[in-house]
């Protein structure tokens, strides 16, 4: 029987501690903000294109006529 127990439920995605040590939170914090990033990016972009066209298509159709 051992003299103590590990408590090893400190999970990396639930942890909150910005400033935690464990080489797994930080891990888990530096790519869930990587993926976030680049996330965003491809969303803002794709987005852009999108509303660029249907404005340029409804100012095109508001001009001839």
């Amino acid at each position: 029987m051992p003299l103590s127990v590990r408590n090893d439920s400190h999970l990396a995605e639930d942890c909150r501690d910005d400033n935690c040590p464990r080489f797994g939170c930080r891990m888990w914090r530096e790519g869930y903000r990587a993926g976030f990033a680049a996330g965003y990016a491809t969303g803002y972009a794709a987005g852009e294109a999108a509303g660029f066209a249907a404005g340029y298509a409804a100012g095109a159709a508001s001009t001839s006529g």
